[in-house]
């Protein structure tokens, strides 16, 4: 019964820091008409003053989204990190100290690779983002000279 409990209430978060993400993402993205914060908006008739109070509103909860992201994603690293500590302590009750030397080893390995690949991973998305910043200048700049 805790365990389900605590399952749907991960879930929940999960869903709504989604859609914190989609309202970030909408922010930092002009996607033009299908931008998600337009179409939650749309055909509102709303008033300026309406528009600037519910833009206002949205960028706290942002705010507070990015802040309940980052404490979540502290927490779970910590839990992963005492979920490994465990793991280590039950195997070498089971393994020979040459087997966890070896394991340990190979545990080094691995935590190296999937460093190096996160490194390359984040080496692209910077590139990518670099480029998508340069197109939509040069966008915005030939929109001036026509104009």
């Amino acid at each position: 019964m805790k365990k389900t409990k605590i399952v749907s209430i991960a879930i929940g978060a999960l869903f709504y820091l989604g859609s914190m993400s989609m309202l970030n993402n909408a922010f930092a993205h002009d996607h033009g008409e299908r931008s998600p914060m337009k179409m939650l908006f749309k055909n509102l008739d709303s008033t300026d003053d309406q528009r600037q109070e519910v833009r206002s509103i949205m960028l706290s909860t942002l705010k507070e989204g990015r802040s309940l992201r980052s404490e979540m994603r502290e927490e779970s690293l910590g839990a992963l990190d005492d979920l490994k500590k465990g793991t280590h302590e039950q195997l070498s009750v089971v393994l020979s100290e040459e087997q966890m030397t070896q394991f340990n080893k190979n545990s080094e390995r691995m935590d190296q690779r999937r460093a190096k690949m996160l490194d390359k991973k984040m080496k692209g998305h910077d590139k990518r983002r670099k480029h998508k910043k340069d197109k939509k200048r040069n966008k915005n700049k030939e929109h001036k000279e026509r104009h």
